[in-house]
Protein backbone atom coordinates (compact mmCIF):
# COMPACT_ATOMS: atom_id res chain seq x y z
CA UNK A 1 0.00 0.00 0.00
CA UNK A 2 2.71 2.21 0.34
CA UNK A 3 3.89 2.00 -2.24
CA UNK A 4 0.93 2.35 -4.43
CA UNK A 5 0.73 5.66 -2.10
CA UNK A 6 4.39 6.66 -3.16
CA UNK A 7 3.87 5.80 -6.75
CA UNK A 8 1.24 8.25 -7.26
CA UNK A 9 2.54 11.04 -5.24
CA UNK A 10 5.85 10.95 -7.65
CA UNK A 11 3.24 10.71 -10.64
CA UNK A 12 1.51 13.77 -9.50
CA UNK A 13 4.94 15.26 -8.79
CA UNK A 14 6.06 14.75 -12.24
CA UNK A 15 2.79 15.84 -13.93
CA UNK A 16 2.92 19.32 -11.82
CA UNK A 17 6.66 19.75 -13.13
CA UNK A 18 5.71 19.48 -16.78
CA UNK A 19 2.74 21.67 -17.21
CA UNK A 20 2.38 24.47 -15.28
CA UNK A 21 0.02 27.58 -14.74
CA UNK A 22 2.03 30.39 -15.46
CA UNK A 23 0.66 34.36 -15.32
CA UNK A 24 0.75 36.36 -18.30
CA UNK A 25 2.87 38.84 -16.82
CA UNK A 26 5.27 36.13 -17.03
CA UNK A 27 4.48 34.99 -20.76
CA UNK A 28 7.95 36.61 -23.28
CA UNK A 29 6.43 39.40 -25.06
CA UNK A 30 7.51 38.17 -28.13
CA UNK A 31 5.00 35.16 -27.29
CA UNK A 32 2.56 37.39 -26.54
CA UNK A 33 2.86 39.51 -29.96
CA UNK A 34 2.73 36.39 -32.15
CA UNK A 35 -0.45 35.61 -30.11
CA UNK A 36 -2.25 38.84 -30.26
CA UNK A 37 -1.08 38.97 -34.03
CA UNK A 38 -2.69 35.39 -34.70
CA UNK A 39 -5.36 35.76 -32.54
CA UNK A 40 -6.43 39.05 -32.11
CA UNK A 41 -10.00 38.11 -30.99
CA UNK A 42 -9.21 35.42 -28.35
CA UNK A 43 -11.12 35.71 -24.57
CA UNK A 44 -10.20 34.03 -21.36
CA UNK A 45 -6.89 33.77 -22.08
CA UNK A 46 -4.82 31.09 -19.96
CA UNK A 47 -1.21 30.07 -19.97
CA UNK A 48 1.15 27.07 -19.05
CA UNK A 49 4.24 25.90 -19.88
CA UNK A 50 4.64 22.59 -21.30
CA UNK A 51 8.51 22.05 -21.48
CA UNK A 52 9.92 24.42 -23.28
CA UNK A 53 6.98 25.56 -24.76
CA UNK A 54 4.35 28.19 -24.10
CA UNK A 55 0.67 26.65 -24.20
CA UNK A 56 -2.21 29.59 -24.52
CA UNK A 57 -5.82 27.89 -23.80
CA UNK A 58 -8.42 30.43 -25.26
CA UNK A 59 -11.67 30.96 -26.92
CA UNK A 60 -12.46 32.41 -30.23
CA UNK A 61 -16.22 32.71 -30.82
CA UNK A 62 -16.95 30.95 -27.93
CA UNK A 63 -14.76 28.02 -29.63
CA UNK A 64 -11.89 25.57 -27.92
CA UNK A 65 -8.47 26.64 -29.11
CA UNK A 66 -5.07 25.65 -27.57
CA UNK A 67 -1.57 26.86 -29.20
CA UNK A 68 2.13 26.39 -28.35
CA UNK A 69 4.51 28.87 -29.17
CA UNK A 70 8.28 28.57 -28.46
CA UNK A 71 10.25 30.70 -26.39
CA UNK A 72 11.27 33.57 -28.97
CA UNK A 73 7.87 33.75 -29.83
CA UNK A 74 7.26 31.18 -33.20
CA UNK A 75 3.89 29.67 -33.15
CA UNK A 76 4.65 26.25 -33.51
CA UNK A 77 0.68 24.20 -33.60
CA UNK A 78 -2.46 25.19 -32.67
CA UNK A 79 -5.58 23.39 -33.10
CA UNK A 80 -9.48 24.05 -32.30
CA UNK A 81 -12.37 22.39 -31.78
CA UNK A 82 -14.70 21.67 -34.86
CA UNK A 83 -18.15 20.02 -35.32
CA UNK A 84 -18.22 16.50 -36.66
CA UNK A 85 -19.83 18.50 -40.19
CA UNK A 86 -16.90 20.07 -40.27
CA UNK A 87 -14.74 17.56 -41.36
CA UNK A 88 -13.41 17.04 -44.97
CA UNK A 89 -14.96 14.28 -46.33
CA UNK A 90 -12.32 12.11 -46.79
CA UNK A 91 -12.14 11.89 -43.48
CA UNK A 92 -16.09 11.56 -42.70
CA UNK A 93 -15.23 8.56 -45.11
CA UNK A 94 -12.94 6.47 -43.74
CA UNK A 95 -14.93 7.43 -39.82
CA UNK A 96 -18.10 5.69 -41.89
CA UNK A 97 -16.33 2.78 -43.40
CA UNK A 98 -13.87 1.56 -40.98
CA UNK A 99 -15.32 2.44 -37.76
CA UNK A 100 -18.50 1.99 -37.75
CA UNK A 101 -18.95 0.80 -34.55
CA UNK A 102 -17.38 3.78 -33.13
CA UNK A 103 -19.34 7.26 -31.63
CA UNK A 104 -17.52 10.16 -32.12
CA UNK A 105 -16.51 11.76 -29.04
CA UNK A 106 -14.73 14.97 -30.16
CA UNK A 107 -12.71 16.49 -33.25
CA UNK A 108 -9.96 19.21 -33.61
CA UNK A 109 -8.54 20.25 -36.15
CA UNK A 110 -4.58 21.18 -35.44
CA UNK A 111 -2.10 22.96 -38.00
CA UNK A 112 1.67 22.66 -37.65
CA UNK A 113 2.99 24.89 -39.70
CA UNK A 114 1.43 24.30 -42.82
CA UNK A 115 -0.10 20.83 -42.60
CA UNK A 116 -3.66 20.60 -41.51
CA UNK A 117 -4.75 17.28 -39.35
CA UNK A 118 -7.74 16.26 -37.87
CA UNK A 119 -7.80 15.04 -34.22
CA UNK A 120 -10.95 12.56 -33.54
CA UNK A 121 -11.46 11.02 -30.50
CA UNK A 122 -13.61 7.38 -30.84
CA UNK A 123 -15.74 5.88 -27.69
CA UNK A 124 -15.92 2.36 -28.31
CA UNK A 125 -13.51 -0.97 -27.17
CA UNK A 126 -11.42 0.31 -26.69
CA UNK A 127 -11.64 4.04 -26.95
CA UNK A 128 -9.36 5.44 -29.70
CA UNK A 129 -7.62 8.58 -30.32
CA UNK A 130 -6.60 9.37 -34.34
CA UNK A 131 -4.89 11.59 -36.48
CA UNK A 132 -6.23 11.95 -39.93
CA UNK A 133 -5.30 13.96 -43.14
CA UNK A 134 -7.47 16.02 -44.89
CA UNK A 135 -7.89 13.34 -47.32
CA UNK A 136 -9.11 10.82 -45.15
CA UNK A 137 -5.89 9.08 -44.58
CA UNK A 138 -4.66 7.68 -40.70
CA UNK A 139 -1.49 9.51 -39.96
CA UNK A 140 0.23 7.55 -37.18
CA UNK A 141 3.70 9.50 -37.93
CA UNK A 142 1.59 12.57 -35.75
CA UNK A 143 0.91 12.19 -32.12
CA UNK A 144 -2.63 12.85 -30.83
CA UNK A 145 -1.95 16.36 -28.63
Amino acid sequence: MKKLIFSWIICCLAFSVYAQDIPASQVPVGVTKTFKTKFPTAGKVEWEMKGDLYEAEFKVNRVEHKAHFSKDGNLVIYKKDIRQIDLPQGVQNTLRNKYKDYKIDDVEKVVKGKNVYYQVELDGKPDLKLVFTGNGKEDTTQAYW
